[in-house]
């Protein structure tokens, strides 16, 4: 089931509401389980500017005689005083079974000229009404999840917005050796938003005379380095004095974060609450800190350590040589997800 809303006459702009069953299963006692997908995005000229996706499942008992085996409800809500569009399906049958995705755009937040509605055949439906939801005076629309980046580098060749000098795909394994990455967000995390940064980074080296082994920068928050003795974080615009450092008991190896594939430790979330308290995770550690959370955060960078370079070399080519990430100390990185919620 799709319902598209267009916003000119030759439909290049649309807002799409994507229902689709992916998988029916039989159960005891008469017991259907339908699995689905509910998607909402925005298309301007053929491409998917931005787009909301869940997956989940419905369960319908045996129906009374005269009654729809699988009655499910689809309701679409604008909401204009936060540039909100909702799409909400629920189970008729069980109304506490209910998924919700929506986005948070300003260039669909207008109302549509119409609405095309498309169904597969091979089920029954009924239009109830050609129009968008009526909100009621006391309705509070729900907090929306944005996705901003979702990078899972599933096939060679960079995802949008992401960008690398030293990046070779490694396709056993479906991720990027790198020393150096950049990853612009879609658009930028919303002041007083609550947030999430994820991804998976695996130092592939360490240096014997270096501590020091990267560097993930994150416009407008902060700077997380990771040492082999311990990790570090640095508040945008704070000095060294002001680092805060999560010493270990030992010091890091290789396969504390990749062992035939990513371990736990690999995997770096940062959350803002959106209220200026900040958690930071890695290697199995946490360190809770602030943030200014009116700073809109659109921005990622990733550099790798200084290796050793050769004697010899005069100012200018060593200076040429630091900024060369083939000279940087390299890790392994997959599954960068970046998500607001609003």
């Amino acid at each position: 089931m799709l319902f598209s809303y267009y916003f000119d006459t030759k439909k290049t702009h649309q807002l799409n509401c994507h229902f689709s069953v992916l998988q029916f299963n039989k159960k005891a006692a008469g017991v259907i389980d339908i699995m689905f997908s509910a998607e909402i995005s925005e298309v301007m000229n053929g491409k998917k500017k931005k787009k909301e996706l869940k997956v989940a499942t419905f369960s319908f008992t045996p129906p009374a005689k005269g009654e729809a085996k699988h009655d499910i409800d689809f309701s679409r809500v604008r909401y204009a005083n936060e540039s909100k569009w909702i799409f909400t399906i629920t189970n008729n049958k069980d109304e506490a079974q209910k998924v919700t995705v929506g986005l948070i755009t300003e260039t669909a937040n207008k109302n549509p000229l119409g609405m095309d509605i498309y169904h597969d055949d091979d089920f029954s439906a009924e239009l109830k009404a050609n129009t968008l939801a009526i909100l009621e005076k006391n309705y509070v629309p729900p907090v929306l999840t944005q996705t901003l980046v979702n990078a899972q580098f599933e096939q060679p060749g960079y995802p949008e917005g992401f960008f690398s000098v030293s990046g070779m795909y490694n396709s056993e394994f479906q991720m990027y050796d790198l020393s150096d990455f950049t990853q612009d967000f879609a658009e930028p995390i919303p002041q007083r938003a609550k947030f999430d940064i994820l991804l998976n980074i695996a130092p592939s080296e360490f240096i014997r005379d270096k501590n020091e082994v990267f560097s993930l920068e994150i416009s407008k928050l902060g700077t997380l380095k990771l040492l082999k003795n311990g990790l570090e974080y640095t508040a945008y615009n704070g000095s060294s004095s002001d680092a805060i450092f999560d010493q270990y008991e030992q010091e890091i190896t290789e396969k504390d974060f990749f062992n035939n594939g990513f371990t736990t430790k690999s995997f770096v979330k940062l959350s803002g609450d959106g209220e200026g308290n900040l958690i930071i995770s890695y290697n199995g550690r946490t360190i809770n800190t602030t943030y200014n959370s009116q700073a809109e955060i659109l921005k990622m960078i990733f550099k790798g350590a200084l290796k050793n370079l050769p004697d010899g070399l005069t100012d200018e080519d060593l200076e040429k040589e630091k900024k060369n990430p083939m000279n940087w100390i390299k890790s392994k990185v997959d599954a960068i997800k970046i998500v607001y919620h609003k």
